[in-house]
């Protein structure tokens, strides 16, 4: 199996890398605005790249037999993400409709991946959610990671910084479960954006685009989803845990904003890492602490998914808590 994961990476990383020179030279420009994070038009697109990847290494998968059932609707649904998001790139959609193919799209991840079926601490504390609620709360769980992603990609190669380790720590955990969909689907995110951040590191030449964007978010979501329902019971934790960093921030942002009387799910400029950069902070720096936190909320997650039993749970509650007081912190500093 080394030697599959190896060559599908490979080939994921090297199409992404090719595809995304392409789309260099031929994408569209991004064009500053009042809520942007650079000042120069860059082309966009590249998440193009991102899914040519993808693509190409499920094909070097699929030669192998790996038993990864559900990871074709996952790359399915992902693909109609993806597309989705490029549309909007080129054409800037209407947002009714684009609220109306998210919905679709999260119930076809997971009618895919398989919805969440028991909510637990540990094996014997919890309890089996009713069908309509596993689907409920699965298909919110996609949309609100894919959305986290799209937000979050508003400075150079946060996008893949934080994704890159989120995908490992997801195929890790996937060999630890058992569960081959997972673990082709974070090698696959993984080696993917890898390719497509040589481009993408600060200074950005390309930037991933709501194509890269929605695409990224939604093969993680599925991969992660497919872990829920299989082997330990902390599962249910890894799969938030391992992109909290997305999901604090823009969740934290939206809490700050409805407390000073700002809701709204409309773009701005007030999330903690746009707020940095208007601090001078460089994208560089904001990439490497994104990224740098991931990987250690990755890791001890999967450390503790070794240990006793509700481990997990307690890992990710103290993660909310350092997350939450780093965000509180910023908004001291900062002063927005």
């Amino acid at each position: 199996m080394s030697g599959a994961l190896i060559a599908m990476a490979l080939t994921a990383a090297l199409v992404s890398f090719v595809v995304s020179v392409l789309v260099l030279k031929g994408g569209v420009l991004d064009l500053p605005n009042a809520r942007s994070s650079h000042k120069t038009p860059t082309p966009r697109g590249g998440g193009l790249g991102v899914l040519a990847g993808v693509g190409a290494g499920a094909l070097v998968a699929s030669a192998f037999p790996l038993g990864a059932s559900a990871l074709g609707g996952v790359l399915i649904a992902t693909a109609l993400f993806g597309l989705l998001g490029f549309l909007d790139d080129l054409f800037v959609l209407d947002e009714r409709l684009k609220l109306v193919s998210f919905i679709v799209f999260c119930a076809a991840m997971v009618s895919a991946a398989g919805p969440v079926t028991r909510f637990g601490l540990t094996y014997e504390l919890g309890f089996a959610l009713p069908m309509l609620v596993g689907w409920i709360g699965s298909a919110l769980f996609v949309f609100v990671v894919v959305n986290a992603a799209n937000f979050m990609d508003g400075s150079d190669g946060i996008l893949a910084a934080v994704m890159i380790p989120a995908g490992i720590a997801l195929c890790v955990a996937g060999l630890a479960a058992g569960v081959m969909t997972s673990v082709i689907a974070g090698a696959l995110l993984a080696a993917s954006l890898a390719g497509f951040v040589v481009l993408n590191w600060p200074p950005a030449k390309l930037f991933a685009g709501d194509v890269g964007a929605l695409g990224a978010g939604a093969l993680y979501a599925g991969g992660a989803l497919a872990l829920v329902n299989h082997g330990f019971s902390g599962t249910l934790w890894l799969a938030p845990l391992f992109v909290l960093v997305f999901l604090a921030d823009v969740l934290l942002t939206l809490l700050r904003r409805a407390r000073h009387g700002r809701f709204s799910l409309s773009a701005h400029r007030e999330h903690a890492y746009q707020r940095l950069i208007d601090s001078g902070w460089s994208h560089q720096a904001i990439a490497l602490v994104y990224g740098g936190l991931t990987a250690g909320i990755g890791l001890t997650g999967l450390i503790a998914a070794q240990m006793m039993d509700g481990a997990v749970p307690m890992v990710f509650a103290v993660w909310v808590v350092i997350l939450t007081g780093l965000h509180v912190s910023v908004g001291r500093v900062v002063g927005r």
